[in-house]
């Protein structure tokens, strides 16, 4: 054989066994699959994954990392019938990539997809909650193979807001979405203690006309309104196509009586006075790290709560009503880029 020959030989040779090394070393990678109940095109999904992103880039192990999003839309308020298929896609998914850690996200991705995956032996991926629903409900306790982050409310923080603001016992009104993330949101508002202050009866509002009624029906009877979260809002009900939550924050900050404050930015970007809401990104980086030390080979973390919260606010839009808060507020808000100002 020729020399050049030779040489392409060998080159080709190489070429072949690094590739081959390459397919081995990928496929010998831990995998973790970030699983959303929610469209990548979402506020709050985009939040939470550059949380995600920052954990990931500080983490040294190679690593191979999927996203499945259960919802094509973010715009749209799915059937029961479209997340039993969501939910199907969504176990084809894991059981045909077969990822170590599963870092599921939202109520009803734990609702739909991981408590299926929750064992007592670890068969199967490590599965990662991140979801302000109590974990028992997806009997996630007792299992083997599952931790994660509750996302708590920072109710405590907002109730020294209003001690801040208010020196008397209110009448606190919270409103929200009838669907699992507001049933979630309802029962940490209704177990924590408000002290001498009175929580009236969570509303939670199936469709936009409900939610507007619930607005117009708080003026004269409360003098706090809580609003909760307010993605996902039915139109109608007859309609499946959801509300933008900047016209529902815009339309609740424009017409809501008493005193208002939101759990979500959201509301403050959308022209609200205040909000006091858990950090997404925060939440998406405590989540990551979490899956991190859940990789094969590590001891199962402990679940955690969520340790992160932001201060949204409009000082201008706050002064209107009456209020004004001290200048940690402010600064706390210019630190979260969530400061703003009414032209």
């Amino acid at each position: 054989m020729k020399p050049r020959r030779i040489l392409l030989a060998c080159a080709a040779a190489f070429v072949l066994l690094m590739f081959t090394l390459l397919i081995a070393f990928n496929h010998a990678k831990p995998r973790l699959l970030v699983l959303h109940s929610f469209s990548e095109n979402g506020h709050w999904e985009q939040l939470f994954n550059a949380g995600v992103e920052r954990a990931l880039a500080r983490n040294r192990q190679p690593i191979a990392v999927r996203w499945h999003y259960m919802a094509f839309s973010d715009t749209d308020v799915q059937t029961n019938a479209e997340w039993a298929a969501a939910s199907a896609r969504s176990r084809a998914a894991i059981d045909a990539w077969k990822p170590d850690v599963v870092l599921i996200v939202g109520e009803e991705g734990q609702q739909w997809v991981g408590h299926r995956y929750a064992t007592q032996d670890e068969q199967g991926p490590r599965l990662v909650y991140a979801t302000g629903e109590d974990p028992a409900r997806f009997g996630y306790p007792g299992a083997a193979n599952v931790t994660g982050v509750r996302e708590l409310l920072p109710l405590s923080q907002t109730l020294e807001v209003l001690t801040q603001l208010e020196s008397k016992r209110l009448r606190i009104q919270a409103l929200g979405v009838a669907d699992p993330t507001g049933e979630a949101e309802r029962a940490q508002v209704q177990a924590f203690d408000w002290r001498a202050h009175t929580l009236l009866p969570v509303v939670l509002a199936k469709d936009y006309a409900a939610w507007q009624q619930a607005v117009n029906g708080a003026a004269g009877k409360a003098d706090v309104l809580l609003v909760l979260s307010f993605a996902g809002l039915p139109r109608s009900g007859a309609s499946p196509a959801a509300v933008d939550p900047s016209e529902v924050a815009r339309w609740t900050a424009q017409h809501a009586e008493p005193l208002t404050l939101s759990v979500r930015e959201r509301y403050v970007q959308s022209g609200g006075a205040l909000a006091i809401a858990p950090s997404a990104e925060a939440l998406g980086e405590q989540a990551a790290r979490l899956a991190l030390q859940a990789l094969p080979g590590k001891p199962l973390p402990a679940p955690q709560e969520t340790e992160n919260f932001v201060i949204g606010l409009r000082p201008d839009r706050l002064s209107s009503h009456g209020y004004q808060l001290p200048d940690i507020y402010t600064q706390a808000a210019r630190a979260a880029h969530l400061l703003y100002q009414d032209d």
